[in-house]
C-alpha cells in the first residue's frame, strides 16, 4: 500500500509538470503568433469566412484571394462533392501561415453539406428515440466523419426548444418541446462529438423555438417575460454549460426583455447574461451576420463590429469581410475598440487552434476513398438503427399486424421504397395520386380501390413547415382520406413533419396512424416491417399534435409480433 501510495504520489507530481510544461509551450506558442502579427492580422483571426464551391469558379477564388490576401482565422463550407471539397480545403489551408478553424453546418451529419454521404435523420426525428446511447453513438460518428474531412467544429447541436408549431426555421432540427429531453438528447450529441475529437457549438442562444419568423429573412421578436425565458429557453444552455459545452452561437433575434438590441449585437446578452451570469468560458460565435435578422436596421460593413463589441469571439459570415475588418481596424485607430480587446479575442482563437492541434501545422487530407471512409458499413447500420427506433405508433385498432396482404396500397407522393417493400409482403394492388389531385381524379380512384376491406396509405415528401401546401387544411386529399376512412380500414403511415399530421380531418377515423418522420428509404424500410410484425415499434412523439396525441405519445411495441 506504501509503494502504491508513493507511486501516485510520483505520477501526480509528474502529469502535473507535464501539464505544466503544455501549458507553458501553449502560451509561448500563442504569444510568439500574437507578437508576430499586424493589428490586422489579429482582426481577420476572428472571422470566419463561407466558402460556397457550387456558386462557380469566380466565388471560389474570390474567396481563396481573401484567404491569402488577410489571412483569416476560420471558414465555413457549404455543399460540394467529397473529393471536391477535400481539393478545396487542402488548398484553403496552404494559402495561410496559420491553420484556419474548419467548420461547417453539419447538424444531421456532413451529408447536410457533401454529397453521396449517408443522410442522417434530422434532430427531431432522433427526439422521437427513447435510448440516448444511439444519440451519442450518431453523436461520435458524425464527429468521425468531420475529422475525416478535417472540419474542427460543428455548429452543433441545436439546443432550441421547439414549442412553437408555427417555427419557419428550427422545427425539425430541434429535438423537441419537451426542455429536460432536449437538454439530456443534446447532451448525448454532444458528448458524442467531443469523444471524436470535435469542438461543438450549442445554438442558438438565448433560444430560437418559440418564434414563426426565420432570422435569415427577418428580425424575430419574442415578446416571453424574463423569468419565461430562463425558464424555458435558457434551460438547456445553462445546463449543458456546466456539462463542458465547448461553445455557443448567438442568435439574431430580438428579446426586449432581455435587452433593446439584437441578440448577437447586445452586450446585455452576450456579455453580461452569457459570460457573466450564466459563467460560459468556450467560445461564442455569431449566427452568419449575413442574415437578414442581423442587418435590420444596421450598416452592413459595421454588423461584426457591433457583434464583436457585443462579445462575439468568431464573427461568422459577413457580407464583405474586407470591408467588415477595415470598419473594426479604424474602430481600433479612433478608440471605439481597444488593442487590448483584439489580443484578447485573437489569443483564445490562438488557443483554441492550439488545443485542436493547429501548431503542428495541418495535415492535407488524403481524397482517395474518402466516400469510401465516410460511408462504412457501421454507418450505414447506424442509419438503419436510428430509423428503425424512432417510427412511432400512435393508434392501433387492433388491425397490426397486418397478417394479409389481400390489402392496397395508395402512394401519395413519391415513396418507392415503402411500395417495393409492401409488395415483398405480398401487396398487389397499387395506387399512386398526386398530392395535389383534384376532387374529381380522387373520386375516381375511390371505385378502383373496389372490395379491399383495409387500405394502407403512405404520404411522402411531405414539406417541412407544418400544413405547407401539399397537405394543408383545405387539401383534397385530405377530404378523400376522411372519406375513404368511412367505408374501409384505412391505416395511414406519414413519412414527414408530425406537425402536419394536425391538418388530417379526424385522425381518430384511422384503424391505424404511423409516424415515420421522413421520407428516407431507411425510415420507409422499418415502416413497413413494423406494419406486418417483423419489428416492433419504440418511437414517442418529441412535439404535441393535438389535445389526445401529445408530447411523449407513442404505443410502444417491442414484441416483433406485437
Amino acid at each position: 500500500m506504501k509503494r502504491f501510495k508513493l507511486f501516485l504520489m510520483v505520477w501526480v507530481l509528474f502529469t502535473g509538470t507535464m501539464n505544466a510544461q503544455t501549458q507553458m509551450t501553449k502560451r509561448q506558442w500563442v504569444q510568439s503568433n500574437l507578437k508576430s502579427m499586424t493589428l490586422r492580422e489579429q482582426i481577420a483571426q476572428l472571422f470566419v469566412i463561407v466558402c460556397h464551391p457550387r456558386q462557380g469558379e469566380a466565388h471560389i477564388e474570390h474567396v481563396m484571394e481573401t484567404i491569402r490576401g488577410e489571412q483569416l482565422g476560420a471558414i465555413i463550407w457549404g455543399a460540394h462533392t467529397p473529393t471536391g471539397y477535400v481539393h478545396l480545403l487542402n488548398r484553403s489551408q496552404s494559402l495561410v501561415r496559420i491553420p484556419m478553424i474548419s467548420s461547417m453546418d453539419a447538424e444531421w451529419g456532413v451529408s447536410m453539406r457533401i454529397d453521396s454521404v449517408v443522410r442522417f435523420p434530422q434532430q427531431l426525428t432522433l427526439g422521437a428515440i427513447e435510448d440516448n446511447n444511439l444519440i451519442y453513438d450518431f453523436g461520435v460518428e458524425v464527429g468521425r466523419q468531420c475529422k475525416e474531412l478535417g472540419i474542427h467544429i460543428n455548429y452543433a447541436p441545436v439546443v432550441d426548444v421547439n414549442n412553437n408549431p408555427q417555427n419557419p426555421v428550427i422545427n425539425m432540427r430541434s429535438f423537441g418541446e419537451n426542455k429536460y429531453k432536449v437538454t439530456e438528447k443534446a447532451y448525448a450529441y454532444m458528448k458524442g462529438m467531443h469523444d471524436a475529437g470535435i469542438l461543438t457549438t450549442l445554438k442558438h442562444f438565448p433560444g430560437h423555438g418559440d418564434t414563426d419568423r426565420d432570422s435569415h429573412d427577418e428580425l424575430p421578436v419574442i415578446l416571453h417575460n424574463k423569468e419565461r425565458i430562463h425558464d424555458i429557453e435558457l434551460y438547456p444552455f445553462r445546463e449543458l454549460f456546466k456539462r463542458g459545452a465547448t461553445g455557443v452561437m448567438v442568435a439574431h433575434l430580438l428579446i426586449p426583455s432581455l435587452s433593446s438590441e439584437i441578440a448577437s449585437q447586445s452586450k446585455e446578452i452576450t456579455t453580461n447574461l452569457l459570460r457573466k451570469k450564466m459563467k460560459f468560458k468556450g467560445l461564442v460565435v455569431t449566427d452568419a451576420l449575413e442574415m437578414k435578422g442581423a442587418l435590420y436596421n444596421r450598416d452592413t460593413s459595421k454588423v461584426a463590429l457591433y457583434a464583436l463589441l457585443a462579445g462575439n469571439d468568431l464573427l461568422e459570415v459577413p457580407i464583405d469581410v474586407k470591408k467588415s475588418i477595415d470598419e473594426i481596424e479604424k474602430a481600433v485607430k479612433n478608440g471605439t475598440v481597444s488593442k487590448r480587446l483584439i489580443q484578447k479575442k485573437c489569443k483564445k482563437v490562438l488557443e483554441t487552434k492550439y488545443d485542436l492541434g493547429l501548431h503542428n501545422g495541418f495535415r492535407p487530407i488524403d481524397p482517395a476513398g474518402i466516400l469510401e471512409r465516410l460511408n462504412t458499413d457501421h454507418t450505414r447500420a447506424l442509419r438503419t438503427k436510428l430509423s428503425q427506433t424512432s417510427i412511432t405508433l400512435l393508434s392501433n385498432q387492433n388491425i397490426l399486424p397486418l397478417r394479409s396482404s389481400e390489402v392496397a396500397f395508395i402512394e401519395i407522393g413519391q415513396g418507392g421504397v415503402f411500395k417495393e417493400q409492401l409488395e415483398a409482403f405480398g401487396v398487389r394492388d397499387v395506387f399512386k395520386i398526386d398530392p395535389n389531385g383534384t376532387k374529381e381524379t380522387l373520386d375516381s380512384l375511390s371505385a378502383n380501390i373496389g372490395d379491399h376491406e383495409t387500405v394502407v396509405v403512405g404520404c411522402h415528401n411531405v414539406p417541412r413547415g407544418r400544413g405547407a401546401i401539399n397537405y394543408g387544411v383545405d387539401s383534397p386529399v385530405l377530404d378523400f382520406l376522411d372519406r375513404l376512412t368511412s367505408t374501409h380500414k384505412v391505416v395511414l403511415v406519414f413519412f414527414g413533419n408530425p406537425y402536419s399530421l394536425s391538418n388530417f380531418k379526424d385522425l381518430d377515423h384511422f384503424w391505424a396512424v404511423v409516424a415515420a418522420y421522413d421520407n428516407s428509404d431507411e425510415a420507409q424500410t422499418a415502416s413497413a416491417n413494423a406494419l406486418f410484425g417483423k419489428q416492433g415499434f419504440y418511437g414517442k412523439l418529441p412535439v404535441t399534435i393535438n389535445q389526445k396525441y401529445r408530447e411523449d405519445f407513442g404505443l410502444i411495441v417491442s414484441d416483433p409480433q406485437l
